[in-house]
């Protein structure tokens, strides 16, 4: 067909639309342009969210319609909840704010419901960058070498707040594995807990694998730290022979109440927008997110730092988010019960 018979049956198509379709349709393809976005880290800086943040702000825009540039802002703050609040409650919500929330965002719905003023199922889930891969490190000094001598030895774990990884997985640890962790809480984030580390002050903290091995390379070349358990629901392949943190639960219940903790790893680190961003919007940011995630640029970004990309769709993350909150009450009793005693 001649080109400009294509371009006047378009023309004659777009005629036949109403005044408002014809609206809807150009402002979905050019509300971004010449836009800020501002994408939120619910914590510090230096941690593994805001790696992933920078990253990925970094290329998405080029995969927005109207190429939108973006505006990184930390909300540190009560293991992450500020920011949680922030994206529900006051962020615009046109499709100009977006973030990275706790992964456990669905988790603490569900064992703290008089702080989680929020359900995560209302969220605009975007895309996850990549699943969760967790360890527990611990500084060398103290002796430990397996997850077995967590339980005749006293390690003080660093900690941001009752409601993150940091806190949960020692106290439930203490409780359903009979390991020995000393909880000191009230630092900001990772980094300053790794400072801790470093100036003696504590012994080590969950965190991410990825942003071990990246950022705390030296300590593992040196053995300055070890590695007794990994979090997550499946072995990562690089941490063959470590035990999975429900590995070392003493009864099948702990086991199951582990497990459950930890069903937050497919979350990961997953981008949010608000609970009512207009649906088209939503599409054009999870279309963008999908592309980036085939994006070579960004891939070959992710590769020279280190950084891991196992991604999944919004709808992918829908569905992971109904699971957990799904689960019935009764067995979270004892979950609760330990928490609560703390």
């Amino acid at each position: 067909m001649p080109t400009t018979v294509r371009i006047l049956l378009c023309l004659f198509s777009c005629l036949l639309l109403s005044p408002t379709e014809r609206s809807n349709a150009q402002g979905a393809s050019d509300f971004y342009s010449q836009k800020t976005i501002r994408f939120v880290v619910t914590y510090e800086p230096g941690g593994s969210y805001d790696i992933y943040a920078r990253l990925v702000t970094a290329h998405l825009g080029k995969h927005i319609p109207g190429n939108p540039s973006f505006n990184v802002q930390y909300m540190p703050g009560a293991g992450g909840l500020i920011g949680i609040l922030h994206l529900y409650e006051k962020a615009a919500q046109d499709g100009t704010e977006m973030a990275i929330l706790p992964r456990d965002v669905a988790i603490n719905q569900m064992l703290r419901p008089e702080q989680a003023r929020y359900d995560a199922r209302r969220y605009n889930w975007i895309g996850t960058i990549s699943s969760y891969a967790g360890v527990m490190f611990v500084a060398s000094r103290t002796g430990v070498k397996t997850a077995d001598d967590l339980r005749s030895v006293q390690v003080i774990a660093g900690s941001w707040g009752p409601t993150t990884e940091t806190y949960i997985t020692p106290t439930l640890l203490n409780a359903l594995a009979g390991t020995k962790f000393k909880l000191v809480t009230g630092y900001r984030g990772g980094p300053d807990v790794d400072l801790a580390v470093e100036r003696g002050e504590v012994d080590g903290r969950m965190s991410s694998w990825t942003l071990l091995k990246t950022q705390r390379e030296r300590w593992l070349n040196d053995k300055f730290v070890v590695i007794p358990f990994q979090a997550g629901i499946r072995s990562h392949p690089e941490l063959k022979g470590i035990p999975l943190v429900s590995d070392l639960a003493t009864t099948e219940e702990g086991r199951r109440i582990l497990e459950f903790q930890n069903s937050d790893a497919g979350i990961g680190w997953s981008v949010v927008a608000p609970p009512n961003v207009p649906a088209d919007r939503v599409a054009i940011l999870r279309a963008a997110f999908d592309k980036t995630m085939r994006d070579p640029e960004f891939l070959a970004e992710a590769r020279k730092r280190g950084f891991e990309i196992n991604p999944a769709t919004g709808q992918e993350l829908e569905a992971i988010v109904g699971r957990t909150i799904a689960t019935p009450a009764d067995a979270l009793v004892r979950l609760k019960n330990i928490l609560a005693t703390k």
